[in-house]
């Protein structure tokens, strides 16, 4: 009876023995993969770094890429360049990668991985020369030309600057008359409140 209590016991500190080694062989291998990349970044020159603990040496920036092998805790590896919490490596004259949280690098820590911002371009002024509309051209006309003449002659007021063109009316010799502007020997007078046009050659214009 005493045996079969004996041997019982025997398992049981067995099994827990086990599972207490297990247990920490679990961890060792949590904190070796726990390389995730993060969002910072250092800022050193290439140099030789020491492992913080236990990690692996993959080759690729993540944890599903192969392993080359493992740093053990203060193990010397050379250090190339950081890319936002993936330590490029040179280890056993390959390339490799390791978490950056897990080296021992003297170096500045920046900011997160943010895009640029891009400084507003200020917008260029227009040089394009925007056309006066007839009535700003026909204010800017009068502004400058506008005059009151008399007629040497009579003469006809005509619709538009043609002589085959309606007659408005007859200006007679000495009569007076304001002209708005001349073109190409017409003048553009103001007759009876309505626009017409007269032969300059018939009007006093100086």
């Amino acid at each position: 009876m005493n045996n079969v209590m004996n041997r019982k016991s025997t398992k049981m500190v067995a099994a827990a023995g086990l599972a207490l080694t297990l247990a920490f062989t679990t961890v060792g291998a949590g904190t070796i993969n726990a390389d995730a990349a993060q969002t910072t970044k250092y800022v050193a020159k290439p140099q030789m770094v020491t492992a913080k603990t236990d990690v692996k040496v993959r080759t690729g920036e993540s944890n599903k890429s192969k392993v080359l092998g493992v740093l053990k805790k203060g193990e010397k590896v050379y250090f190339v360049k950081d890319d936002y919490g993936w330590s490029k490596v040179t280890y056993k004259g390959k390339t490799g990668y390791v978490g950056t949280r897990y080296l021992n690098i003297p170096g500045k820590q920046v900011d997160s991985k943010k895009a640029p911002v891009k400084k507003a371009t200020p917008a260029k002024a227009s040089t394009k020369k925007v056309a006066p509309t007839k009535k700003a051209t026909a204010k800017a006309a009068k502004a400058q030309v506008s005059k009151t003449v008399t007629a040497k002659t009579a003469v006809n007021v005509r619709a538009s600057q043609s002589k085959t063109s309606k007659v408005l009316g007859v200006l007679k010799k000495g009569e007076k008359v304001t002209v708005v502007k001349e073109s190409r020997g017409w003048s553009q007078v103001t007759y009876k409140g309505k626009t017409g046009y007269v032969a300059t050659q018939f009007l006093n214009t100086k």
